[in-house]
């Protein structure tokens, strides 16, 4: 992965303008190092202006064993009121699951609702990026051109978002771990048993006779074979914009 979606900047920057966060999926801080230092700088402000709300319970409140106050409502509750985390010694989180919820509710509004918040964590990209990458696509998935193309799909080892494919195409990318090479042989495969279906040689210079049904399947698959080695074998983009950003000529 060579660069990184800023949500301030709403540009991707290099990984190296961003510092380690150990919490995050790819090891990185959400914000670029100058605006990661200008939202600290405001938290500070804002402490000083109204101190943070503790996050203890108030002396004198019973909390019995098995129990948990939460800070934003004030209430004690059973453990189980409370999301599952690994950040706490609890294991359970610091608000109860409503309050959670409705903080979970307030950051995704935050940076532009629930979709692009999920993006964003996900992929680096805005919602706004991905419907510019599906018009590029006019809708339709980048391997089979005919569903559509509802999923964002990205190389598992970098994390660089490649293009949109459909469910069925998506998840015959996963299923195959993204080998080309097996991707090949498979094509070559399907190609091969339908040219025995319908009982022409398996030899893939060999064609059936003209205007069968057997023609139909064979240019079928091997149509087929022409996109999957079409998307296994495209390069990664260059430095700079995402490919999918520069407008076709």
């Amino acid at each position: 992965m060579d660069t990184k979606f800023c949500r301030d900047c709403g540009y991707h920057r290099p990984v190296a303008d961003f510092s380690v966060n150990k919490r995050s999926r790819d090891g990185l801080a959400f914000y670029c190092r100058q605006h990661l230092a200008e939202r600290s700088l405001k938290s500070r402000e804002a402490r000083r202006v109204k101190p943070r709300t503790h996050r203890f319970a108030p002396q004198g409140t019973v909390v019995p064993e098995g129990h948990k106050w939460c800070p934003d409502c004030g209430s004690v509750k059973r453990l189980d009121a409370f999301p599952r985390t690994r950040a706490s010694s609890s294991g359970r989180a610091t608000y109860c699951l409503p309050c959670h919820n409705e903080r979970g509710k307030r950051s995704r509004e935050a940076v532009g609702g629930s979709r692009t918040y999920h993006l964003t964590r996900r992929y680096g990209i805005t919602a706004e990026e991905a419907d510019a990458m599906s018009a590029q696509q006019d809708g339709r998935c980048a391997i089979c051109r005919t569903a559509p193309a509802a999923h964002v799909d990205h190389d598992h080892e970098t994390g660089r978002v490649r293009e949109l494919l459909c469910f069925g195409c998506n998840g015959g990318l996963g299923q195959f771990k993204d080998a080309p090479d097996v991707l090949r042989r498979a094509a070559t495969y399907v190609e091969e048993h339908a040219l025995r279906g319908a009982g022409e040689p398996t030899e893939a210079t060999s064609g059936p006779a003209s205007g069968s049904t057997a023609e139909l399947v064979h240019r079928r698959v091997l149509w087929l074979l022409d996109e999957f080695r079409a998307a296994v074998d495209r390069p990664p983009a260059a430095s700079g914009p995402p490919e999918w950003l520069v407008p076709r000529r």
